[in-house]
This record gives structure tokens, C-alpha cells and sequence, in this order.
């Protein structure tokens, strides 16, 4: 079996007077077959502690370092403050984050198992304060991923995240990862995987702006919670499916984390 391998250099990417670590790493694959980029943002000093950390999953067309410099700029500031680790895998601008029976296209086991296990074992994180988070198709797939992997993830969060991407999938790359016929997709959809959560002890946090397109979608997913009596906070402000919504709601969701972490044994 092929041991992770790691390219890493150590970058310091803006915001120097935070004095943060940003790790640019390739993290080895065995599902794929390839090195996937991750940037790991860390605090300089934890006194020791195992940091909690938070894994984050950017929207399609995304990428780790747009991430860091445009949809979340203060992710360095929150390292910083929070004495929190955030973990930024590529998601390979449009894989959903899925496992899929077409193609060598493995990012739920990438993320859920490969880079958690890589992180875990190479860097002094919290096994107990593990979240996953993201916004858009990344909200997506912090949600499917959670649900799957409740023993790896103490907490989900989504930003705008995309609950059913049936209705618009042919333009956003589903096909390449699940086939041409939508009704092979119904079960990999956020939706498809609440029944997962009904017994979850995890922290569920779900956000999405008014003016956005997909805030049906989140209210749908929000009134099923309630039906099956799964505790969440779900939060709706003014905005719409954008960075200028995204980055400040992350915001709020990353100090609602630090306070179930900070709380949690």
C-alpha cells in the first residue's frame, strides 16, 4: 500500500501581522491515484493543546487559495483569535465532493478519510473538534459528507449550500460524476441523507442569504429538521449566492463552532 506522500512549503499568504502559518501541501491520494492540493491554516502557538480544526470546502469552481484571499479573507485572523486549524482541500472545481462510479473521482473518501487521517496524523489536531464546513457546492458537500461519517465530523456547517442539485446539475458538472440520467442522482443529494442525522449528537449549523436562488432549497431542508426533530440553528439574513454573503456568514458560523468546541468534551 502507498503511504501519503507530501510536498509541503510553507507559504505566507497576506496578512503577515497575523503571524499564521498557511502550509501549502499535495497530499497523496490511494483512492485516486494523485496528489490533491490543501492549504492548512494554523495558529502559531496552541500552548501545547490539540487545536480543534475545520475542514472547508469551497464552492464550484473554487479553489483553496481563492478561499483564503477572496471568499473567506479572514480565515487567518480567525486562526489567529480562535486558536483554530482550517484544512482547504481542492475539490477539483466540480466533483460535489461525491464518490463516483464513473470515473476515478473519489472526494468523499478523499476528504472524509485520506486528508482527515493525513491532518490527524501529521499535525497536533483535536479528534474530538472536527468540523466540516462550506458554502454553495461545498455546503453540499459538507452536508452529505457529515451525515455519512458522524464518528470523523463533531459538526457541519453549510453557507448557501446547494440541498438537491437535480433541477440544475447538467450545467454544474454532475453528469461527468453520476451519469447522464438525473434519477441515479436522487441519492446523493443533501436531502436523501437526512434521515442519517434523526440520532446525530453533532452541531449543525445552516445559513443562506434571502436573495439567494437556492433559499427554497434551504428552507425545505430546514422545515424537514424540524419535522424529524433534529436539532440545528439555521439562520437566514440579507444577501445573496455570493462571496459578499458567504464570507461574513462564515464568519458567524466559525464563532458558533468555537463556542461548541470550547464547551465540548
Amino acid at each position: 500500500m502507498r503511504i501519503l506522500l507530501i510536498t509541503l512549503s510553507t507559504l505566507c499568504i497576506g496578512f503577515h501581522a497575523f503571524s499564521q502559518k498557511v502550509d501549502s501541501l499535495n497530499i497523496y491520494s490511494a483512492s485516486m491515484k494523485k496528489e490533491v492540493k490543501t492549504l492548512v491554516i494554523r495558529p502559531t502557538s496552541t500552548s501545547g493543546k490539540k487545536t480543534p480544526t475545520v475542514y472547508i470546502l469551497h464552492g464550484f469552481s473554487g479553489y483553496p487559495k481563492r478561499t483564503l484571499t477572496q471568499d473567506i479573507p479572514a480565515l487567518q485572523a480567525l486562526s489567529k483569535e480562535m486558536k483554530m486549524m482550517f484544512v482547504l482541500p481542492d475539490g477539483n472545481y466540480d466533483s460535489w465532493y461525491l464518490d463516483s462510479e464513473i470515473q476515478n473521482s473519489k472526494y468523499e473518501t478523499f476528504v472524509a478519510k485520506e486528508l482527515v487521517a493525513y491532518v490527524q496524523g501529521h499535525y497536533s489536531s483535536d479528534q474530538s473538534k472536527t468540523a466540516i464546513m462550506g458554502w454553495s457546492m461545498g455546503g453540499h458537500g459538507a452536508l452529505y459528507i457529515g451525515a455519512r461519517h458522524q464518528n470523523t465530523f463533531t459538526a457541519i456547517a453549510s453557507l448557501c449550500g446547494v440541498m438537491d442539485f437535480r433541477p440544475f446539475g447538467n450545467e454544474y458538472g454532475v453528469p461527468k460524476t453520476l451519469g447522464s440520467d438525473p434519477e441515479n442522482w436522487k441519492n446523493y443529494t443533501v436531502m436523501s441523507q437526512i434521515e442519517k442525522l434523526k440520532n446525530s449528537s453533532q452541531k449543525i449549523l445552516i445559513s443562506c442569504g434571502t436573495e439567494d436562488p437556492l433559499i427554497g432549497q434551504n428552507r425545505k431542508l430546514h422545515e424537514q429538521l424540524i419535522g424529524l426533530n433534529i436539532p440545528h440553528i439555521y439562520e437566514e439574513r440579507p444577501g445573496g449566492h455570493d462571496a459578499a454573503y458567504w464570507s461574513k456568514a462564515a464568519i458567524t458560523q466559525l464563532f458558533q463552532l468555537n463556542q461548541f468546541f470550547i464547551h465540548h468534551d
